[in-house]
């Protein structure tokens, strides 16, 4: 643990979504704010997508923590690779419907029953399918783009959140239905070298250090070797914080990283 050694407060470059390490890229900013302007104006479906390590997953949890709990009812569904009765099914559970059976109509009758009780209460339902693009069959879609059809008084019940990896563009793609439907489609980029940069010193000083330990060198060469992905980044950032403990090393240089990167094999 190196904790100490740095004088760190918290693990700077762990790979789970948290609030405090959250970085904002004017690009990210872009996107949560089409993400809010979206969801707050219930525009129906809307899909964001990315590669691997992205930041899919922090900039999902980012939105739904900032929607008021009092206007907002959410479904959260993180395993995708359901039938579509067992979609329906899911997204009963999640929104805390209770006596449901496995029959279709049924659960079409209750979700839509709990659709209007929301509307009346003033509060909108947000449907957010992680990892979209593990959905098995284009019934399953299909299922789900038909929820689109609850409205009243020219406005949708529910706002249809996916979100998954490049691959979920073509599964979508071969649905024109659902294609058309989709009234805001955006994809998160990787990070240019000056945000690659501005993301790890963010990091280290969010997690407590007051100090320079990384070279300019050290940062263009992480960044080359990472393609400016967040994971990755976290995980040569994390080997080379341990690394030049172990060295006695009170700087991150090039050849730490050059070290790093041929040890763990980890860009």
């Amino acid at each position: 643990m190196y904790l100490d050694y740095w004088g760190f407060e918290q693990f700077p470059f762990e790979n789970v979504p948290n609030e405090h390490f959250f970085f904002e890229s004017p690009s990210h900013k872009m996107l949560l704010e089409d993400l809010h302007d979206a969801i707050q104006r219930q525009k129906g479906a809307i899909a964001l997508t990315g590669g691997i390590g992205c930041g899919k997953s922090t900039i999902t949890q980012r939105i739904l923590l900032a929607l008021p709990e009092q206007r907002f009812d959410i479904a959260l569904i993180t395993y995708s690779r359901l039938s579509p009765v067992e979609m329906l099914s899911e997204v009963c559970q999640q929104l805390g419907i209770e006596d449901i059976s496995p029959d279709r109509n049924h659960l079409l009758r209750r979700l839509q029953e709990h659709l209007l009780h929301n509307m009346q209460q003033n509060k909108h339902t947000l449907i957010c399918i992680d990892e979209a693009q593990s959905i098995p069959s284009l019934a399953t879609f299909e299922e789900l783009r038909l929820l689109l059809n609850f409205q009243l008084a020219g406005q949708f019940l529910i706002t249809l959140w996916l979100i998954g990896q490049p691959e979920l563009q073509r599964k979508i793609a071969k649905l024109p239905q659902l294609q058309q439907r989709i009234a805001l489609n955006l994809n998160i980029q990787q990070m240019n070298l000056e945000d690659s940069v501005r993301y790890i010193l963010h990091r280290l000083q969010a997690a407590g250090l007051n100090r320079p330990i990384l070279t300019r060198q050290a940062a263009q060469f992480i960044h080359h070797r990472t393609q400016g992905i967040p994971r990755r980044i976290n995980h040569v950032m994390d080997h080379c914080l341990l690394t030049a403990m172990r060295n006695e090393s009170k700087l991150i240089d090039k050849r730490t990283v050059t070290a790093v990167i041929q040890r763990y094999a980890c860009s």
